[in-house]
């Protein structure tokens, strides 16, 4: 009974107590709960966005990589284009056949290997068994390698010192701007396709978490009255079509994607975009042209009164062609203090564009672009902003300097292994040119002209097998060529 009547006593007390600590024990679990939830949505989140900065390194880098891959699809139309007005090989062979011509004249013997290449030098040899067994050859006009009959020896040495010269830093240029210009063009598209992705990613989880916020006003509604619930459900899906169309108004302005054509629009994007790439086409058989001449003139200034059998050392033929290069680098960028030239070698000017597309794309693909070309019109004002940015110019001069040192590393190179492997006394091309004392090496100019022709060779290689021209790979790697990329990539600007 004692007990009994102690209960209810103090049954009030009891009962408070027991709602509140029930209440107590409910609004720590709600609120362990929702701090849960809470913590495991930042977790989402911050998973979510180091996940979209990875993706985003992934295809910078991958962005960077296929610029790489196009300069190695493109090094064969160089090579082509080159060999249009640097036809060294020719000269080499015409060389071995006035060697071989001045051999058997004199009554030497010929291997079946040496005469072969004679013959296919452009040289026509009729022989006659005489009784000394000599051989008399008459030459034919080397018309069939593309030379005058009448060039001596010495002039087609001469021609050769000067061509191989031109072409290594006509090369130099073109490589350069080559890269630079797809560095451009190929980050310009990935940004774009980026901001295409995450603004249609922003408004997908707008239009769900609208979604989700008028279920919930939906449901309650529902708790409340069933009236009340179709009103608020009409009101709420109107609220999130007319967001919808909005959001879609938004993104068309954004991405500039709005076309006024019937055409597909994916395929409308893809021609617009194939049509700037192919715009290279311009630097690679007319932009190029603009800064050949001023090169062949500085390269006859430097080495036309140099003889192929006088002789200089390393350091003497590399102070000759830096100041080729720093004159062409006055010419180039500083002409009339501005940016015309410059952007002109790259870009063709819009009444020249039509000419260049109708060079590069199928009929089928300029009918559609000629419907519409307003993307093509934005991507090719977006490079125009980027080639007269100074930050540009610098990253171009670094290309142009880390080619020149190219070039003079593998000249070495070739140099130093011609003196070394090949006899002395002979003068045709792949051969070595006598050299003087050790603590003093100086080479004749025929030894140069051969080593240069080489090197032009090694920077045109390509093959997207191997992947080993090194020349282009260090290209790749500067660090100027990276920032910049980083610069138009991430659209904070030159």
């Amino acid at each position: 009974m004692s007990s009994r009547s102690l209960v209810q006593r103090h049954k009030r007390k009891l009962v408070v107590s027991s709602v509140l600590f029930g209440t107590l024990f409910a609004a720590c679990a709600a609120t362990v709960y929702l701090s849960k939830r809470w913590l495991y949505k930042q977790h989402l989140k911050m998973t979510e966005e180091r996940f979209v900065k990875e993706q985003i390194k992934r295809r910078f880098v991958q962005t960077q990589q296929d610029s790489l891959y196009t300069l190695y699809e493109l090094m064969p139309v160089m090579t082509l284009v080159l060999a249009k007005d640097f036809d060294l090989d020719s000269l080499v062979e015409a060389l071995k056949g006035k060697k071989l011509e001045k051999k058997l004249s004199k009554g030497g013997k010929v291997s079946g290997e040496e005469y072969a290449e004679g013959l296919s030098s452009g040289m026509s040899a009729t022989t006659e068994v005489q009784n000394n067994g000599s051989s008399s050859v008459q030459t034919d006009a080397q018309s069939q390698a593309g030379l005058p009959a009448q060039k001596s020896k010495a002039e087609l040495w001469n021609e050769l010192k000067l061509k191989s010269i031109t072409k290594v830093i006509v090369l130099s240029y073109t490589a350069s701007l080559l890269m630079l210009l797809t560095r451009l063009q190929l980050n310009i598209l990935a940004r774009r396709e980026y901001l295409d992705t995450a603004i249609n990613n922003a408004l997908e989880k707008e239009r769900e978490k609208n979604a989700n916020q008028y279920s919930v006003i939906s449901w309650f509604s529902n708790w409340i009255s069933p009236a009340a619930a179709s009103a608020a459900s009409a009101a709420t899906s109107d609220k999130i079509n007319n967001k919808d169309v909005s959001n879609a108004d938004n993104a068309s302005i954004v991405t500039n994607s709005t076309t006024h054509t019937t055409a597909n629009p994916e395929k409308l994007r893809y021609v617009n975009e194939q049509a700037f790439l192919s715009l290279s086409w311009w630097l690679l058989n007319r932009g190029y042209l603009q800064y050949k001449g001023i090169i062949e003139q500085l390269v006859k200034e430097e080495f036309e009164h140099l003889n192929p059998r006088d002789t200089i050392t390393m350091d003497e033929f590399s102070d000759k062609l830096s100041k080729i290069f720093v004159a062409t680098n006055k010419q180039f960028f500083q002409q009339q203090q501005s940016n015309e030239m410059f952007i002109s070698c790259l870009l063709p000017e819009p009444n020249l564009e039509r000419f260049v597309l109708q060079q590069t794309l199928e009929p089928d693909a300029l009918k559609v672009l000629y419907e519409d070309n307003l993307l093509l019109k934005q991507l090719v004002q977006e490079t125009n902003k980027c080639l007269e940015s100074p930050g540009t110019w610098i990253v171009l001069e670094s290309l142009i300097d880390e080619t020149f040192h190219c070039i003079m590393e593998q000249i070495e190179t070739n140099v130093a292994s011609k003196a070394k492997t090949t006899p002395p006394s002979t003068s045709t091309p792949g051969e070595s040119i006598p050299t003087p004392q050790e603590e003093n090496k100086a080479y004749q100019i025929a030894l140069f002209a051969i080593a240069t022709k080489d090197c032009t060779n090694e920077m045109l290689k390509a093959g997207l097998v191997s992947m080993n021209n090194t020349f282009l790979q260090k290209l790749h790697s500067i660090p100027a060529l990276d920032d910049l990329s980083a610069c138009v990539y991430s659209n904070f600007g030159l």
